[in-house]
């Protein structure tokens, strides 16, 4: 059944139909979430905190045409506002902890220590967007277009990011010894 006859059966009152649009979405909302805040429970609040805004959207008659994107937009927006509240609070490094079976790629390629290095690389990095970019696309496993959907910015942005966060992280990585440089 699509989103908009869904929508349409909730603002009709059809509550089941709510829990028909959002249940497929939740487990990815909630990795998201976790990826940025990397609290179970903080990330569990930002989840419910979106559902009651979806719910409340709907109802107020907002035209959503794509629901998935912008459900997605709001965890993320809403996490970075939780993550910039709990940095007013403390300032904390944001923490990347990921478990094994979330790795994809990066878990064939690095050892342990290898990913013990690089997360403290990537939360060494002094600006906050690159260290969000690079946890969406390499432990979130999102596409360029997705964050840039997600964060607010152009893809452009987005790219940029990535590189100028992979430099730094590289450059951090060298200063430690832990790679080495080609002499070629």
């Amino acid at each position: 059944m699509g989103q908009k006859t869904l929508i349409t059966r909730i603002r009709n009152g059809e509550d089941e139909a709510f829990t028909e649009l959002v249940n497929p979405l939740i487990e990815k909302g909630y990795r998201t979430s976790f990826g940025i805040l990397k609290s179970k429970e903080q990330a569990e609040e930002v989840v419910q905190n979106a559902l009651i805004e979806a719910y409340r959207n709907i109802m107020n008659g907002k035209d959503i045409t794509y629901f998935n994107t912008w459900f997605y937009k709001v965890i993320c927006h809403r996490s970075i506002d939780v993550l910039r509240k709990n940095d007013r609070v403390k300032e904390s490094q944001l923490e990347i902890d990921v478990a094994a079976d979330k790795l994809g790629v990066i878990e064939s390629v690095l050892k342990e220590e290898t990913d013990n290095e690089i997360k403290e690389g990537i939360t060494s990095l002094n600006n906050r967007d690159y260290r969000n970019v690079l946890i969406l696309y390499y432990y979130q496993e999102q596409a360029v277009h997705e964050i840039s959907d997600l964060l607010g910015l152009k893809t452009s942005t987005v790219k940029s990011h990535l590189r100028r966060a992979r430099n730094a992280l590289k450059k951090r990585l060298i200063e430690n010894k832990f790679i080495g440089v080609n002499s070629q």
